[in-house]
């Protein structure tokens, strides 16, 4: 996925492209699969300024996602590459709050 300004600018120019087709951008849902690392204290963590989206604290997980949601994301999907289900499903509804 890349940085947060990527994909800040990817929207916009989904959004540019939707106008210049005469297409209302509103009318496109923008749906985002991801998968968060979330780890239990920030000293497990590179440079703040070094951390890749979604990763980190769930405080940290949660302000991307906040910050996802002004740049116009409908929906965030989590995928997961782990196999503890209990885990993810945990992980999942502290995030959510971030969400609403």
């Amino acid at each position: 996925m890349g940085t947060l300004d990527y994909l800040e600018n990817t929207i916009k120019t989904m959004k540019d492209i939707a106008n210049k087709a005469n297409k209302n951008p509103n009318n496109f849902k923008v749906i985002l699969l991801t998968y968060p690392n979330i780890v239990d204290s920030k000293s497990q963590l590179t440079n703040e300024g070094q951390r890749f989206p979604l990763t980190g604290t769930i405080d940290q997980a949660g302000n991307d996602i906040q910050r996802r949601k002004q740049m116009g994301i409908d929906h965030i999907i989590f995928g997961s590459i782990g196999k503890d289900l209990d885990k993810v499903m945990d992980i999942t509804k502290e995030l959510s709050r971030f969400a609403r």
